[in-house]
């Protein structure tokens, strides 16, 4: 059972590092995400080889550790892999209720109050606590459970506003979601002598990379198919001065500054030399570029050339 710890969580750092090769955008939220199961996991082993009470209880906190933020991280990531817009003291509320959380699931033995009382016992060498729960253990059902439920909510709504990459994604995501509960809920069931919720972690790190995966592909795809519209249809890559004086003629509800923008991007300028340009930040020139976009109903400057070729 030791070395089935072990191996568990030496997988779980490697998978920290293939979270690195494959997530090449580095997702904050993913990353914290694979960290945490590797926190704890190593609680999980800790705890197996520890020799004293305390030392166990110690193990135990470093495990829960893990376990209260992961399902924060794993709805942060479920969030921005569907491009849902939160309010931006969100993330700070729920990190303080993390806290809290984690706070009373390591008063073992030191409150009565998630453990009323916790002794050390050995099973077959391995160093199992045998817990009497106390009146706020019941807490920390609710708060997995309301996390389980944001996370398929914010599914739910993804695949009916249709804000993912696709409902297969949203699918997969699901499952990865479900799969973690229906394990979770077994496991206070029957009451194992291990934790399957330290395989069931990696499974999980294991499909969220192959998903990674897909949605990067798939967003090449995005980028090259209106590069091949361009090639079929001819679509001019920039446009002369009377050629942009014409068109702005032609669009209306545009601000001064958006029409400057507007005026570099028909030139295909790229997004840095508009900002030196105009003295502003690329980040600037990013919302500019968008707000037009926008009020054009398009999403790209290949759809821009498109549009406004029609327009000349």
């Amino acid at each position: 059972m030791i070395y089935l710890y072990g191996i568990t969580f030496a997988v779980s750092v490697l998978m920290i590092a293939v979270c690195f090769f494959i997530d090449k955008k580095h997702d904050k939220w993913l990353l914290l995400l694979f960290s945490s199961v590797a926190v704890c996991d190593s609680g999980y082993l800790l705890l197996s080889v520890s020799k004293t009470l305390e030392g166990a209880l110690w193990a135990n906190r470093v495990a829960y550790l893990g376990n209260v933020f992961l399902p924060f991280f794993l709805l942060m990531m479920i969030i921005n892999l569907s491009r849902l817009k939160i309010p931006k003291y969100l993330p700070a509320i729920l990190a303080v209720i993390n806290t809290a959380m984690l706070l009373i699931t390591c008063s073992a033995g030191i409150l009565p109050v998630y453990y009323k009382d916790v002794s050390l016992d050995f099973v077959d060498g391995v160093a199992v606590l045998v817990k009497e729960y106390g009146p706020l253990h019941s807490v920390y059902k609710i708060y997995l459970f309301a996390y389980f439920a944001a996370m398929v909510g914010v599914i739910i709504y993804t695949m009916i506003k249709k804000t993912a990459a696709s409902i297969k994604h949203s699918v997969f995501l699901a499952f990865v979601v479900i799969g973690n509960i229906a394990i979770w809920l077994v496991e206070n069931v029957i009451h194992a002598g291990f934790e399957f919720l330290s395989i069931s972690y990696i499974v999980t790190e294991g499909l969220i990379l192959l998903l990674y995966g897909i949605l990067q592909d798939y967003e090449k795809m995005k980028i090259t198919e209106p590069e091949k519209v361009q090639e079929t249809h001819t679509v001019p890559t920039s446009f002369t001065d009377t050629q942009i004086e014409s068109i702005l003629k032609s669009i209306d509800g545009l601000s001064e500054r958006e029409k400057e923008v507007l005026v570099y991007l028909l030139k295909n300028t790229k997004r840095k030399e508009i900002a030196e340009n105009l003295f502003v930040t690329e980040s600037t020139i990013k919302k500019h570029t968008s707000s037009i976009y926008k009020k054009l109903k398009i999403t790209n400057r290949n759809e821009l050339f498109e549009v406004v070729s029609k327009l000349d």
